[in-house]
């Protein structure tokens, strides 16, 4: 079963090419194997039917002629073959029998001497004589009205004998009726039978090709037909459909990459709709976001204007509200411009080879005073070596540092003291860069979404004044235009970690 199945899978890979070269050889081998088979049958009939392999007749007719010469043959044959002369004898009595019946006379010398007769040389060459003024040294061959006269010689290889045959029949007739008899039998056997045979041929032929046309058509026809109902079920929209057809031959391949085509649309089209509806969802984060210090502005002007700040205390403290909603809408305004241009691929960075000793140790000291003043404990622990180095935008990775740090703030447990934690690990190829804290954490449904633009770990958006929820999705792209890696880690309730992998500066010199 299983060789059954190999084989018609090794079939079905043919290509086209090959496919339709062996439908033409068989079209002409099957059918002349076919031809050849009968021929050979009909000969063996058609000799059987005529009896060419001796005289019984003696009246001229082209299947007479065939028998004389295949008489004579035979006799020569016997002549000077390798048999004494007393066995040649008694073989010759088997061919000289049947002449005898209808009146033949035979005279066979060998060297000038008589070897084999059935009447004496002076009366065959007299009878011949009368037939026809003939060289007894010549080969003669005479078919008359009034009698046949056939003279043959031979010589027996690698010897001195030789061998004269001399047959006479005075009986033989070559009259209208037999000439007409002769024609007939040859019209009958070549041009009726032949006929027979021809048409026969053809007909083999045009069945021959005709099946294997048809088997090469549906070896082809079917996988077309498969690949246009598919083309029809993806125009209608079905996207799911998919070509059932395997093999490696020109119209597997063709079937392969419809399928390939197939998906790679499916992906484009939910890639596009999964991109418009990020965008809705941005649209809708960044009106939501933008209308609360808005409606904060306005409302601490309004009381301005209309004199609810009545002290100079009060009209300051209203101002600061103020410049500080405008600072949040700033802040939420260049997020975003950084997320178009990250997007648009118009976000330059100019990387310098920075020693990550040096440059996160300073680091370090402005966010412990900037945690500081947020009550926040602060712990840094840099377990690089001196030499360790990376290529990084300082300005560009400084803010992506610091929107790491401000997420942790922002999303700080209200009764407990926050707590960031900073922590550098050097490897072979790579410095990881973790910032965690002990926030309120995202669960593991969420924690794959936390860089997706307008993400928030409180979905009711209840703390829009400390953010965009741009900010980790800024991150995501400095870095990763860094050639670098970024991921996180948490547990709801437990805080979150944030983890970045940059490649050390030889490693780029390298590449």
């Amino acid at each position: 079963m299983k060789k059954e199945k190999k084989r018609t899978r090794s079939s079905k890979n043919l290509k086209i090419n090959t496919r339709i070269a062996i439908t033409a050889v068989m079209a002409i081998v099957v059918p002349l194997l076919i031809i050849a088979s009968l021929s050979t049958v009909l000969f063996s009939t058609v000799s059987n039917f005529f009896n060419f392999s001796s005289v019984n007749t003696n009246s001229y007719s082209t299947i007479n002629q065939i028998q004389w010469s295949k008489t004579i043959s035979s006799i020569t044959d016997e002549l000077t073959s390798e048999n004494n002369d007393k066995q040649k004898i008694k073989n010759l009595d088997e061919y000289v029998e049947p002449l005898e019946k209808i009146n033949c006379k035979i005279y066979i010398e060998k060297d000038g001497k008589a070897f084999y007769f059935t009447h004496n040389k002076d009366d065959i060459i007299s009878r011949a004589q009368k037939l026809v003024n003939f060289d007894i040294d010549k080969n003669v061959n005479y078919f008359g009205n009034d009698g046949m006269l056939i003279v043959s010689h031979t010589k027996q290889d690698n010897t001195s004998e030789y061998y004269t045959v001399i047959i006479t029949n005075d009986d033989y007739k070559v009259s209208d009726a037999s000439q007409k008899s002769g024609f007939d039998e040859l019209s009958n056997l070549f041009v009726g039978r032949a006929g027979m045979i021809m048409l026969a041929v053809v007909g083999i032929f045009i069945i021959a090709i005709a099946v294997f046309s048809f088997i090469t058509t549906q070896t082809i026809v079917k996988p077309i037909n498969k690949i246009a109902h598919g083309a029809d079920e993806i125009a209608r929209g079905n996207l799911d459909y998919e070509i059932d057809y395997k093999s490696t031959n020109e119209l597997g391949q063709t079937v392969e990459s419809f399928n390939d085509m197939r998906r790679r649309l499916k992906e484009s089209i939910e890639s596009q709709k999964k991109a418009e509806k990020e965008r809705q969802i941005l649209v809708a984060g960044v009106a939501h976001d933008l209308r609360t210090p808005l409606t904060s502005a306005k409302g601490y002007a309004e009381g301005i204007i209309d004199g609810i700040a009545d002290t100079p205390e009060k009209q300051q403290r209203y101002l600061e509200t103020i410049c500080s909603s405008i600072s949040e809408t700033e802040k939420i305004l260049d997020d975003l411009l950084t997320l178009s241009r990250l997007e648009l691929q118009s976000y330059e960075i100019n990387p310098t080879k920075v020693n990550v000793k040096e440059f996160f140790d300073d680091g370090a000291s402005e966010i412990g005073l900037m945690l500081e003043g947020v009550n926040f404990d602060f712990e840094y622990n840099n377990r690089c070596s001196k030499e360790a180095e990376i290529l990084i935008d300082a300005d560009r990775f400084s803010r992506v540092i610091n929107n790491i740090i401000s997420n942790s703030v922002k999303y700080a447990k209200e009764d407990k003291k926050g707590e960031v934690r900073l922590t550098l690990e050097e490897y072979e190829h790579s410095v990881i860069i973790e910032i965690s804290d002990n926030g309120i954490g995202v669960d593991q449904k969420s924690l794959a979404n936390i860089f997706d633009p307008m993400y928030r770990a409180d979905p009711a958006r209840t703390r829009v004044s400390q953010g965009s929820g741009l900010g980790l999705s800024v991150c995501k792209q400095i870095v990763e235009l860094h050639s670098g890696s970024i991921w996180a880690r948490s547990r709801l309730g437990e805080g979150l970690s944030i983890f970045i992998s940059l490649p050390k500066a030889e490693e780029e010199n390298d590449e």
